[in-house]
């Protein structure tokens, strides 16, 4: 991680501070130096002599400790080349939506397990190939801050507490602009469960997983080592944080923990799906069992032969006085590392870039900004969160454009009539804005 930031207040502007901030055009840009992913990250697999098959265990998942826990180190013009790689291979030329054939190209499967008080202590999403054989996971840490319409900012881990079964899929899309095609939870029984199903798990405990019981004493359930997990203390070991550590660190547990259950898992998807559907009320699922068995399949035969990369989603830790770190996604190096990973799952427009559209309430309707939501993602746009706009009883929409220039004229229609809007609703700020290319301030004349 690097840089220290305040937590970002919620997005409030009035409609003159969001249209004075707006610029034309898509803004992704790589910095000179993305410290936050290492270069043997995106290099693929790291090779271990053939010794012993224990040995060879226990170095890969050393490596991966060390992936994990984002040490410093590779230059941009890495990230940028390896992503540039992963895009042509993964589009195929030309820009698409994510309807489109390209994206279909990659499956995306938001796994989670949730803790007792039904937050999310550890996510990963998970791409596979479905051209080729291929997969690749980010983890996501519980602490980022992420900005949800009708909630405004809060932890990502805490989106999975919401009404809204999708947030947290939103959330993340929202975020990084990969399109996530389902999610999978896990209580950490179901978690314990699904390890035990796979004969338990090989782990190298980095530290001892200390719980509390019910007067308080503290016990290890979970002693540091190279050791074989049964399923309740491998769920433990996954979600564990010691105090004052950051989180990447329990993401790391969570993945060594993850990674060996693809592994053990069946060959067969069949199979697969039947160990899936046993866990009964200790897992969830957006997708039906055969289309989820199908993704878990692809991610076990890439995980078996060791192949499956895997990645710490970029942040910047967040100064917000309280114990805990906070974090703000680091954008330049998600964007790089996102296009290197899930480029055929990112959501583009008809002209190959992401169009941004910001999206505030002028009607006061509770949920009218998430149902603008749904219709832009949809359509192939990046949405960004607005909230309320600075006073609501707008009886018509309006779509605001940075100028009169024929690419954003075209943007503003494309924004129109993906919301049901006519193009009389479009208006020229000229105030030079850079929040996002579009914003919408809806009215009464917007039919959800």
């Amino acid at each position: 991680m690097s840089g220290k930031h305040r937590r970002p207040e919620p997005d409030m502007l009035p409609e003159a501070d969001v249209a004075a901030q707006m610029v034309a055009g898509p803004v992704i840009a790589v910095e000179a130096a993305a410290s936050a992913v290492s270069a043997s990250a995106l290099s693929g697999p790291t090779v271990v002599a053939r010794t012993s098959r224990q040995a060879q265990r226990r170095a890969r998942r050393q490596t991966q400790r060390r992936q994990l826990t984002l040490i410093a180190g590779t230059l941009a013009a890495v990230l940028v080349l390896v992503a540039g790689g992963w895009w042509l291979l993964g589009r195929g030329g030309g820009g698409q939506n994510p309807s489109d054939a390209a994206q279909q190209k990659q499956r995306t499967l938001l796994i989670q397990v949730a803790g007792p008080d039904g937050t999310a202590k550890a996510s990963a999403l998970v791409g596979v190939r479905t051209d080729e054989l291929r997969a690749a996971a980010v983890l996501v840490p519980s602490r980022l801050i992420v900005d949800v319409p009708g909630s405004g900012s809060i932890a990502f881990g805490e989106t999975l507490g919401l009404p809204d079964h999708d947030a947290p899929a939103k959330a993340l899309t929202d975020l990084i602009g990969v399109t996530v095609d389902g999610s999978w939870v896990l209580t950490q029984a179901g978690f314990a469960a699904l390890v035990d199903k796979v004969g338990g798990v090989p782990a190298e405990v980095d530290v001892d997983v200390v719980t509390k019981d019910a007067r308080g004493a503290e016990q290890v359930v979970v002693r540091a080592g190279s050791q074989h997990l049964a399923g309740a203390a491998a769920a433990a070991y996954a979600t564990y944080a010691a105090p004052e550590e950051p989180e990447q660190a329990r993401l790391a547990r969570f993945y060594d923990v993850l990674d060996g259950v693809l592994r053990g898992l069946p060959d067969q998807a069949r199979e697969i799906e039947g160990t899936l559907t046993s866990l009964k009320a200790g897992a969830s699922s957006t997708l039906s069992p055969s289309p989820l068995a199908q993704i878990i399949a692809a991610a076990h035969e890439v995980g078996k032969k060791g192949d499956l990369l895997s990645d710490v989603l970029p942040v910047n830790a967040i100064t917000s006085g309280s114990g805990e770190e906070s974090y703000g996604v680091n954008a330049q190096q998600a964007a790089a590392l996102m296009e290197a990973r899930f480029g055929p799952s990112l959501v583009k427009d008809t002209a190959g870039g992401p169009v941004r559209v910001l999206v505030q309430n002028g009607v006061g309707t509770p949920g009218l900004v998430d149902k603008a939501r749904t219709k832009l993602v949809k359509a192939g746009f990046r949405f960004v969160n607005g909230n309320n706009a600075s006073e609501f009883g707008h009886k018509q929409s309006t779509v605001l454009i940075a100028d009169s220039a024929p690419a954003s004229v075209e943007r503003g229609a494309a924004v129109a009539a993906a919301l049901g809007l006519p193009a009389d609703t479009i208006e020229v700020s000229g105030q030079g804005q850079t929040v996002a290319e579009v914003i919408v301030v809806l009215g009464r004349d917007f039919k959800p």
